[in-house]
């Protein structure tokens, strides 16, 4: 299993669109800088497991691990060197739980399955769309995973 956070804003995530030749592509920006955090997993199984976050932190991430445990009681965990996946709550509770972990080199973001699936989610979801709300934007955000299927192989990223 590996696991992983990101943040998605209600803004619109500008990217490059199709235009007819001598048109200007226009991309609706309502200005809110309000955004969800997610806690995504992605297992040997190509299976997506997503929780929302108040906030990226220990205590969240924590959480979403406790829930990740409920659903897989075998697993061996990889994540991240970020701040809130490396302490003394997290790292104490796998070691209690007796789960194996590791953590990815740092800079190695690549390396992450979940990371494909972000980007996956990114492209479809909330490139060049605003939403009005983060109730609106976690429903898109909901309704395309549990309709998309991510077919990587999560041992590829993990092998040279």
């Amino acid at each position: 299993m590996t696991y992983d956070q990101a943040k998605f804003c209600v803004d619109a995530d500008v990217r490059k669109g199709w235009a007819f030749i001598g048109e200007t592509p226009i991309v609706y920006k309502n200005g809110s800088k309000e955004s969800i955090s997610i806690g995504g997993a992605y297992s040997s199984t190509k299976e997506f497991h997503f929780h929302e976050m108040e906030w990226q932190n220990k205590e969240n991430v924590l959480w979403n691990l406790k829930l990740l445990r409920l659903k897989f009681p075998k697993m061996f965990l990889i994540l991240d060197k970020a701040t809130w996946n490396k302490n003394k709550i997290v790292m104490g509770w796998m070691e209690r739980e007796k789960i194996p972990y590791m953590f990815f080199p740092t800079g190695a973001s690549d390396l992450n399955p979940v990371e494909f699936c972000w980007k996956k989610t990114r492209d479809e979801v909330t490139a060049n769309e605003s939403h009005n709300s983060k109730k609106e934007l976690y429903d898109h955000l909901e309704s395309f995973w549990r309709k998309h299927v991510f077919e990587h192989n999560v041992f590829n990223y993990l092998s040279p």
